[in-house]
């Protein structure tokens, strides 16, 4: 049997717990942490970066779906591990703890720092807008990039 790190819970567990240690210790949604690390991995898609994290392709939209399940199968050993702190108010909200700040912390590849540096600019660009507004500008643009 083959590992594959890439597009697996383990590789999304690092995403989600890096781009939560940038929020600012606020609780955020899934579908926030969704629309995030969506624009941070396609940042030249969206203008926040020279490039795309992920590369060039032409399904990158179709992957939404799929990050959303990785998302919610990653956020469990977070929480598990105490790396990740829940909050439940009409949903699921989630922050980093000082124990997953001091474990991104410790993270120090290239495509670490490049991902928080996208994150950063990611959430300026979502700190004005509602989790509905942000996700329906990512489903916009990908009718834009279809035509």
């Amino acid at each position: 049997m083959e590992n594959n790190l890439f597009n697996s819970s383990f590789e999304m567990e690092l995403r989600v717990v890096s781009l939560l240690s940038e929020t600012s210790k606020e609780y955020i949604s899934v579908e926030r942490i969704l629309a995030i690390d969506f624009l941070a991995c396609y940042g030249r898609v969206f203008g926040i970066s020279e490039y795309n994290l992920h590369g060039d392709n032409s399904l990158m939209y179709a992957e939404i779906s799929n990050r959303r399940n990785l998302i919610n199968e990653a956020i469990k050993p977070l929480v598990y591990k105490g790396l990740v702190d829940v909050k439940v108010d009409k949903g699921y909200y989630y922050r980093i703890t000082d124990t997953g700040k001091k474990y991104v912390d410790s993270l120090e590849s290239d495509y670490a720092r490049e991902y928080k540096q996208c994150v950063n600019k990611a959430v300026c660009v979502a700190s004005d807008k509602p989790d509905r507004i942000l996700l329906g500008e990512i489903n916009r643009s990908s009718l834009r990039n279809e035509r």
